[in-house]
């Protein structure tokens, strides 16, 4: 069980902060439900009751420095595949964000960048659709790293180019 004050990630909303732990009536029952407060999106709340499974595997404990640093370094060595097909590249991508493993979230971020740098030097730009996919994994990450890392999160691209450059 989490507790009130810890910061955790929320599926695709990111940071949150338990702010409290709080009986509410929905429907006809009561139960009691975590209040999360986005950490990079004032005056939103999210609601989630402690007896629904699948709402609380959304919820996930911040990683630590060393696991970030860790990761990366994984990553570096790690070989980057890029899924030709736009179908199933959009249904993986998806699966990846819903699913929220933040070395699969490096893995995909690191994918994008590598085809549309493989773009550019064409003349070209990456899909809409992988364009957005590519911004939505990297709020994931940037707003639980820069949180962890204490930078901001337009800081956290930079760190983790030059920690891959580091490693490699």
């Amino acid at each position: 069980m989490y507790q009130i004050g810890e910061t955790v990630l929320y599926g695709t909303e990111g940071a949150c902060t338990i702010a409290e732990i709080r009986e509410m009536k929905i429907g006809r029952e009561k139960a009691p439900y975590y209040v999360l407060r986005p950490v990079h999106r004032e005056g939103a709340t999210i609601f989630v009751p402690l007896g629904n499974e699948t709402l609380l595997a959304k919820m996930r404990r911040l990683l630590s420095v060393e696991e970030i640093n860790g990761m990366i370094a994984c990553i570096c060595r790690g070989e980057t595949v890029w899924i030709e097909d736009a179908a199933v590249r959009k249904e993986e991508f998806r699966r990846i964000l819903t699913a929220g493993d933040r070395k699969e979230l490096l893995g995909m971020i690191r994918a994008l960048y590598r085809h549309r740098e493989t773009l550019k030097s064409a003349g070209k730009r990456l899909r809409t659709n992988d364009e957005q996919m590519l911004r939505d994994a990297e709020k994931l990450l940037n707003d639980e790293f820069a949180l962890v890392l204490n930078i901001k999160p337009r800081e956290v691209p930079e760190y983790i180019r030059s920690r891959l450059e580091e490693a490699s």
